[in-house]
C-alpha cells in the first residue's frame, strides 16, 4: 500500500490549505487561459480541495485525475467537479480536451515526468495554460522531504526553478518560474 492510500483520511482532514487568497492566486494564474465555464484538469488533485474551490469561484468545469482511489473517495459531490482514477503519463482524455491544467505539489510524485508533460501538452489545447506549484530541491527541508519520500517508495523528483523551466520548454510548454516564498515556486506556461 502506497503513501497516499493510507494517508488519504489525514490529508482530507488536515491537508486543505486553500483559503480565499490562495485560490485567488491560482485562479489568477489560470484565468488568462480558462474562461468562464471553461475546462480545467487538476492533475494529482487528491481529495479535491483546490478543484472544488476553483469550480465555485470561477465557474469552471474541473476534472481531477489522480492515481489513488482512496484520495478520490474524499472528493465531495459537486456538479462541476468530476474525478477519475488515472496516471499522469497515460491520461484517458482526447486531445485538446482542456483549456488548462493545474498541478499542486504533486509533480515530484509523477513516476514518469517526461510522459506526464507530454500528456499535459496533448490534452491541453494549443495556447492553453499549465500551472505547476512545486518546491525547489536545493532547499534543505526539501532535501529531507525527498529522502523521506524515497524511503516511502515515492519518486521525490524535485527540480530547481531553472531546471523545471528548461524541462517544460523541452517538452513543448513555454513559461516562467516565480518564487512564492520559502522553498515553493510556481511555473506558469503556455502549450505550444
Amino acid at each position: 500500500m502506497g503513501l497516499f492510500n493510507w494517508s488519504a483520511p489525514l490529508l482530507k482532514r488536515y491537508g486543505d490549505r486553500w483559503d480565499d487568497e490562495g485560490v485567488g492566486q491560482v485562479g489568477g494564474w489560470l484565468a488568462p487561459f480558462v474562461e468562464r465555464s471553461g475546462s480545467l484538469l487538476d492533475l494529482g488533485g487528491g481529495t479535491g480541495g483546490l478543484a472544488v474551490r476553483l469550480a465555485d469561484t470561477y465557474d469552471w468545469c474541473v476534472t481531477i485525475l489522480d492515481t489513488t482511489p482512496e484520495m478520490l473517495a474524499y472528493v465531495p459531490e459537486h456538479g462541476s467537479v468530476e474525478s477519475l482514477v488515472g496516471d499522469a503519463g497515460a491520461m484517458p482524455f482526447d486531445e485538446d480536451r482542456f483549456d488548462g491544467v493545474v498541478v499542486s505539489d504533486a509533480f515530484h510524485h509523477f513516476r514518469d515526468q517526461p510522459a506526464a508533460v507530454d500528456e499535459m501538452r496533448r490534452v491541453v489545447r494549443p495556447g492553453g495554460g499549465v500551472v505547476i506549484m512545486e518546491y525547489d530541491r536545493t532547499q534543505i527541508a526539501i532535501k529531507l522531504i525527498a529522502l523521506a519520500e524515497r524511503l516511502a517508495r515515492e519518486p521525490g523528483a524535485f527540480f530547481t526553478t531553472d531546471e523545471l523551466c528548461a524541462f517544460m520548454s523541452e517538452h513543448g510548454v513555454d513559461g516562467e518560474c516565480t518564487r512564492l516564498g520559502g522553498a515553493s515556486y510556481v511555473f506558469v506556461g503556455t502549450v505550444r
